[in-house]
């Protein structure tokens, strides 16, 4: 794309957030298109946080930059550019109270990434007595002692797994420095081969070592012993719940509009018991 035509084009797109008329227009240009679609796409889960937050050092704000264009484009329409569309309506009741709730001037919300307010649901496949069978796998960031962080398996859905029983804790691993690494959610979680097929220190990708959720005894077994094979992942959905009040989940929408990549497909309002009673139930299962 021509410099003259990416400034224009960023001068566009700042004029249509602030209007609410985000990615409505349509290019006859193709590779202009494409250009666009790149930019404003949100490639993945830790871009979601940058615009969220509208960290100073995002990805959006780099390419103004780089273009010597003002980035005008305030928190609030960038969180609107996070949602959904083609599911939820950009006059939303609920979309607009979220909106000022976050944006606060006095007590602004932020997301954060070495938090404990989400989780990845990983809709996984394996080889289970000859056919294919999928599990969803809960997963969470969580921190290490020496002050990194890693993705750690801390809940599993229904399976229809019979495993048979052969521990009911998980064993202490041999090495102590097997992670899955926290980048993962950037690979499709492909390193969860690697970690399943390492039974000798398979607890270390395990949240806790009690193994009283029934699922999750099922569910480790049957790695431990060879039951299931894991092929690959093939869906991922984030749960956020924030500010012990708001729940949302984020999805990825493959798309040629603007308003694709990782977006808000589906949000409500609870009180704290709400909360609590999502969370139990997204961590068992159920």
């Amino acid at each position: 794309m021509a410099k003259t035509g990416v400034l224009k084009f960023l001068i566009f797109i700042s004029f249509s957030i602030c209007h609410h008329r985000l990615f409505s227009q349509v290019f006859s240009n193709n590779d202009d298109a494409k250009e666009k679609h790149f930019v404003y796409e949100v490639k993945e889960i830790d871009e979601f946080f940058e615009r969220f937050n509208d960290e100073r050092g995002s990805f959006i704000r780099g390419v103004y930059k780089a273009h010597h264009v003002k980035f005008n484009i305030p928190r609030q329409r960038l969180i609107w550019s996070l949602f959904n569309y083609e599911n939820m309506s950009r006059d939303s009741v609920m979309m607009k109270k979220f909106i000022s709730d976050v944006t606060k001037k006095q007590k602004p919300i932020y997301l954060h990434y070495y938090g404990d307010d989400w989780y990845a649901e990983l809709t996984c496949k394996f080889k289970y007595n000859a056919t294919s069978i999928v599990i969803p796998v809960i997963m969470k960031i969580e921190m290490t002692q020496n002050k990194g962080s890693k993705w750690m398996i801390v809940g599993v859905g229904s399976s229809g797994l019979k495993p048979k029983i052969v521990v009911t804790e998980m064993a202490q691993s041999k090495v102590k420095m097997n992670i899955i690494s926290p980048t993962s959610n950037g690979t499709n979680f492909v390193s969860l081969k690697r970690a399943f097929d390492d039974k000798e220190n398979l607890s270390d990708y395990f949240e806790s070592t009690d193994m009283k959720n029934s699922k999750m005894l099922e569910f480790y077994n049957a790695i431990l012993n060879g039951d299931i094979d894991f092929t690959d992942v093939v869906k991922i959905k984030y749960h956020f719940l924030l500010a012990g009040r708001w729940l949302f989940t984020v999805e990825d929408f493959i798309r040629k509009d603007l308003n694709s990549g990782w977006l808000i497909n589906h949000m409500e309002k609870v009180s704290s018991a709400g909360m609590d009673n999502y969370r139990s139930k997204l961590l068992s299962g159920n």
